[in-house]
């Protein structure tokens, strides 16, 4: 059964406070974003990050800052077409090793997820029957008209999602841990602004949450969000 353990920065008895969570606002914790991916992923063109700039959206030196060594090796997961995507691996020669997987996506992109996206709230049981009206509203705008869904709009789902799995509102970004198929964990951040949306997440055998990894994980994210923002912007 697959672990998952939210994190955030109102939860300062499990990192022992997230103080530099951000000068903006306080991440919060995200169950509503795409599933989570392991090495053992495939790709239907393995060359298709290598090709494309999402590469582009984390230096080498922030990547050795996170994993301790270099993070230099390309290797293919699940594509999204459209979107940024990146994914550095330490060795290719188990599924067990650490992963660094960078994927941002702009609005046209991303509202094409959000019926799936629902549904999994529905099913979850998270969403509560205040909140039915509009996701259905959401689902429906998404599937017949996605193209009259502005940037401002998709990011104000993206906070609606928040709000609906952690009852916080007017959010923008979060962090969560989550159990992987291998019994290890991972840390991931997420952020919507501007209509783009970035997803960074990092896994790593035996990985062991601290005030430090959230804090690099928050830096680095917001370091890729932010050249996403130059590209797609």
């Amino acid at each position: 059964m697959r672990r998952a353990l939210v994190v955030s920065c109102a939860l300062a008895v499990v990192l022992g406070g997230l103080a530099a969570c951000g000068s903006d606002e306080t991440p919060n914790p995200i169950r509503t974003v795409a599933p989570q991916r392991t090495a053992s992923s495939a790709s239907p063109d393995p060359d298709i990050y290598k090709k494309g700039k999402g590469c582009d959206l984390l230096t080498a030196s922030e990547r050795k800052s996170i994993a301790g060594e270099k993070l230099d090796t390309v290797t293919p997961g699940l594509v999204i077409r459209g979107a940024l995507q990146c994914r550095w691996v330490r060795t290719l020669s188990t599924p067990r090793t650490i992963i660094l997987r960078v994927t941002s996506q702009e609005r046209r992109v991303w509202v094409k997820q959000l019926p799936k996206l629902i549904d999994n709230l529905t099913v979850s049981g998270r969403a509560d029957s205040k909140y039915s009206g509009r996701l259905q509203a959401i689902k429906r705008a998404a599937v017949n008209d996605p193209k009259s869904i502005s940037d401002k709009e998709a990011c104000e789902y993206f906070s609606l999602f928040v709000e609906i799995s952690q009852s916080k509102k007017n959010r923008t970004q979060g962090i969560l841990v989550q159990g992987t198929q291998y019994g290890d964990y991972t840390i991931s951040w997420q952020r919507c602004s501007n209509g783009v949306h970035t997803e960074l997440v990092y896994e790593e055998p035996g990985l062991q949450v601290s005030l430090a990894l959230a804090q690099a994980v928050i830096r680095l994210g917001k370091a890729a969000h932010r050249r996403a923002l130059d590209q797609l912007g």
